[in-house]
């Protein structure tokens, strides 16, 4: 069973992050919370 609670949303996209088994889906960056597709795109 995965646990997966809800983190909150992409700063750029909306799309929802959650955090899986303790691993962040996404990152925080300078405040901001980003999923990898808007972080790759970021760089």
């Amino acid at each position: 069973m995965v646990l997966r609670e809800w983190v909150g949303q992409c700063s750029i996209c909306g799309k929802d992050i959650y955090c899986l088994d303790g691993f962040l889906n996404g990152v925080k960056e300078q405040g901001d919370l980003l999923c990898f597709d808007c972080e790759e795109q970021d760089e």
